[in-house]
């Protein structure tokens, strides 16, 4: 995790021992994103949130400075853009898939792995400045 992330995550779980989780999922407990009831909290609880308070709130704001909208997604959609952002960095995919946790590498490249723009762009000019070199 990025240092950022793990200063994040330290914030939440001191919010988190409010309530303590009371679950346990795959063995795993102590989980610091937790409902009032300590419960793991749900994708669609999350998925609902960013639609209608992150999304609507950063696209008011967005209108008021007349800048662009965010689209719709879902949480599922920030892990295909993470993935995507980890491809962008250079990171390479047999690493990204361990991130993702992906036991087979094509779910990772062909369901996960977005090639942006900037990306193709790259990779044109790092074959241009290639054949180049002998010039």
């Amino acid at each position: 995790m990025s240092a950022g992330v793990v200063t994040a995550f330290g914030i939440q779980k001191h919010y988190a021992q409010k309530t303590p989780c009371r679950m346990e999922v795959d063995g795993f407990n102590d989980f610091i994103f937790t409902n009032r009831f300590g419960d793991v909290q749900h994708q669609g609880t999350l998925n609902k949130a960013l639609r209608e308070r992150i999304i609507r709130d950063c696209n008011a704001e967005a209108m008021a400075k007349n800048r662009p909208l965010l689209p719709r997604f879902s949480c599922h959609t920030l892990r295909h853009t993470f993935c995507t952002n980890l491809c962008a960095a250079g990171v390479d995919e047999k690493t990204i898939s361990e991130i993702l946790s992906h036991a087979d590498l094509r779910v990772t490249l062909e369901i996960y792995a977005e090639v942006t723009k900037d990306m193709k762009t790259r990779a044109v000019k790092s074959l241009e400045d290639y054949l180049n070199e002998d010039d």
